[in-house]
């Protein structure tokens, strides 16, 4: 496949993910919201995987179950795709494992808050949902960790968790620009209904979308609940 159609692929991707997210208006509900973010992540990772024979990795995707480099890196993702990873967790985790998570965000947030900006990019901390080494809501994880991979496990540990650096980690592209693609399409397509669904960080976010059981519901009528979550 040439650069050129997978360049109009991922245009129509975005398109499409644009033109499901302006329909929100007719259809106000939080089972739209969730159907969104879930539909995003589908889409994504059907993607992936049509393309991937006709584009294939250069090298060996060195990423498998139980390695979590890369979960200790902080998160940014977008609106619904918090909304509906609080649903999943509120539907399928129990009283006790959802109060823990929640002890676990507020854990990192005190160590994250008193950071200036600046130190906040080096900040490196086990993602909240992580647990033995692995994703306790992995089907309902956000379009950039299903982007994110590497050809190199030993870089990765120590680039993230030893130097904690800004650094670009070489690896499979296409999952990322299928990612990203989406992404614009989907913050597009908010916009173009009305809603705000700016850059969030993860933890903070779904911490904010556990506390409040109608948080779709708010968040859907106007209200800004996390405002306090934005990246800069």
């Amino acid at each position: 496949m040439s650069l050129v159609a997978l360049k109009d692929i991922l245009g129509e991707l975005s398109e499409a993910m644009q033109e499901n997210c302006s329909h929100l208006p007719q259809n106000r509900t939080p089972t739209m919201v969730y159907a969104l973010a879930k539909g995003a992540a589908d889409i994504h990772d059907g993607a992936v995987n049509s393309l991937q024979p006709s584009l294939p990795p250069t090298k060996e995707i060195a990423c498998a179950a139980g390695c979590s480099h890369c979960c200790h890196l902080p998160v940014v993702t977008e609106a619904i795709t918090v909304l509906r990873l609080a649903h999943y967790i509120r539907t399928t985790f129990s009283p006790e494992a959802i109060e823990a998570l929640r002890t676990r965000i507020a854990a990192r947030q005190a160590l994250l808050l008193p950071l200036e900006s600046a130190a906040r990019r080096h900040f490196r901390q086990a993602c909240p949902l992580l647990e033995n080494g692995r994703c306790t809501a992995y089907e309902a994880r956000p379009l950039i960790c299903r982007s994110f991979n590497s050809f190199d496990e030993a870089a990765c540990r120590t680039e993230i968790l030893e130097k904690a650096n800004d650094f670009y980690m070489e690896g499979y592209p296409l999952p990322f620009e299928i990612g990203s693609a989406l992404t614009r399409g989907m913050v597009d397509g908010l916009s173009s209904a009305g809603y705000r669904d700016a850059q969030l960080d993860l933890a903070a976010a779904l911490g904010v979308a556990l506390d409040r059981a109608d948080a779709a519901e708010v968040w859907l009528a106007g209200e800004d609940i996390f405002a306090d979550s934005l990246v800069a």
